[in-house]
């Protein structure tokens, strides 16, 4: 008989807004520190090539709860009507519904408003919108919403390069009393309280943190402000690509211009990267309290963002309005957790539509029929006839998956057909350490990114990425 994978029976989810893919240590790049990011990758699998649906937060999250690529159902912009209507078949609406006890903390930028925070004199009542908890419900977590901040004093940059960021959302040095407002050491601070205080232990929990640095404006404390050395890193390639289209080049023009101070650039960039290294800084919080609180063991944890920032790359800033170079849709991906093979990476693509698909099955979940997404989901198998000790990489093919299995391009009003089955990889499982890092390219379109799009995406979670040789000769030699 072949033994059972363990399982978590938790979800710790944690997405930082607009953080490209490129930017941390485990993923190669040796100017970023990102040690907490590094240590889960360590102890779970990276997804190399994981991609953003859209390069903006609303459409984006909306994706990842969804399973259903943006178009398909009008989400372009991050304003409220593009939010989700209520009974729209979501990840942590389901997991409630199957016992889950649900706390999303931080913005929401997924259902509407009403149906999130409620209405009237309920409005703000744990319990009353899609999730048991949000940052906003009363009692301690709007307690500790708008906490005041102070942050230390330091050397602000000045110059006629920093004169040049006066028209961007750039604020550099963060010092001083902060005011009451909703920042990211208060929801971490949320997230620790739930863990630790107000959990039903009696039930399993879905816990989606949402964090929004490093997402503009461009400013950040001590010691983060002055972490990085603005002539040492490597820089962000500032040209832009060879026949860039129009919105690059309207962009350029009438943002930064196209004579910017190269040390204007490096300004935004270091930055930047102290902003990731803060939120790295704030995930190893959640992570030690996880820990600390005995649930690691019992909770799988994922880590991505919503979507990236040009952050000076090709001269440009932010990521509005909608281009798509791989700076705005690569983004991290790690998977940690019970039944997840320790310390690797996985080359194939991934997308934020894989997400309720696997994450479902992982749990051992079936969809409603009537929910129709477009992620993959790996073949509905017994947990008992799953992999117990991984050995080599699986993952559905990518280049030629067209002709296996039916095309993911579908309709709102179709029904979901059956999942094809895995099929492995050529390669196998790669340490994620060691990766080297060069700055990103400056072609437009990367043949990853152009594989994306052109391309069923692989399944997401590393209980897909490897396989026990027993399994494999159950399945035969040859996969279907």
């Amino acid at each position: 008989m072949t033994p059972t994978v363990r399982r978590a029976k938790n979800i710790l989810f944690i997405t930082s807004d607009e953080m490209r893919g490129d930017v941390q240590g485990y993923s190669g790049n040796p100017d970023v520190q990102t040690p907490n990011l590094d240590a889960l990758a360590a102890r779970g699998c990276v997804f190399a090539r994981h991609f953003a649906p859209f390069p903006k937060c609303v459409p984006s999250r909306c994706s990842m709860h969804t399973g259903r690529y943006t178009h398909t159902d009008g989400l372009r912009s991050v304003m409220g009507p593009n939010h989700l209507p209520k009974g729209t078949p979501t990840l942590a609406g389901l997991l409630r519904e199957r016992g889950y006890e649900t706390a999303v903390l931080g913005l929401n930028h997924v259902w509407e408003d009403p149906w999130f925070y409620g209405e009237g004199d309920q409005r703000n009542e744990k319990g009353v919108g899609i999730t048991d908890y949000q940052s906003f419900t009363k009692g301690r977590l709007a307690d500790l919403a708008m906490q005041s901040r102070t942050y230390p004093e330091g050397t602000r940059a000045s110059g006629p390069h920093i004169d040049a960021l006066a028209q961007i959302d750039y604020k550099g040095l963060v010092a001083g009393e902060s005011g009451r407002q909703f920042s990211d050491e208060n929801r971490t601070d949320q997230a620790i309280c739930y863990l630790r205080e107000l959990r039903d232990r009696s039930k399993p929990f879905f816990l989606q943190l949402n964090l929004s640095k490093p997402h503009p404006p461009y400013g950040i404390h001590e010691p983060w402000y002055s972490m990085y050395d603005r002539q040492e890193i490597t820089a962000f390639p500032y040209a832009l690509p060879e026949n860039a289209a129009l919105p690059l080049r309207a962009m350029r023009e009438h943002r930064l211009g196209f004579d910017v101070p190269e040390g204007s650039l490096r300004e935004l960039q270091a930055v930047y990267y102290g902003m990731v290294s803060f939120i790295d800084d704030l995930v190893g919080r959640v992570i030690r309290c996880l820990d600390d609180e005995g649930l690691a063991e019992d909770t799988l944890i994922v880590f991505t963002a919503d979507h990236g920032d040009f952050a000076g790359q090709y001269g440009l800033n932010e990521k509005w309005d909608a281009a798509l170079q791989d700076c705005l849709l690569h983004v991290p991906c790690i998977v940690a957790g019970p039944g997840i093979p320790a310390g690797h990476r996985v080359d194939g693509l991934s997308e934020h539509v894989d997400f309720p698909a696997t994450l479902l099955d992982y749990l051992g979940m079936q969809a409603p029929q009537e929910w129709v997404w477009h992620g993959s989901r790996s073949s509905p198998a017994p947990s008992a006839a799953r992999p117990s000790s991984p050995t080599a990489a699986t993952r559905r093919p990518c280049a030629t998956a067209s002709a296996a299995r039916p095309s993911r391009r579908r309709t709102a009003g179709r029904s979901r057909p059956p999942a094809a089955s895995s099929s492995p990889m050529a390669r196998s499982p790669t340490p994620c350490r060691g990766a080297r890092w060069s700055a990103p390219r400056t072609g437009s379109w990367s043949s990853a990114r152009r594989a994306a799009m052109n391309s069923s995406t692989c399944a997401l979670i590393a209980t897909r990425c490897a396989t026990s040789t027993a399994a494999r000769s159950t399945r035969g030699s040859s996969p279907t």
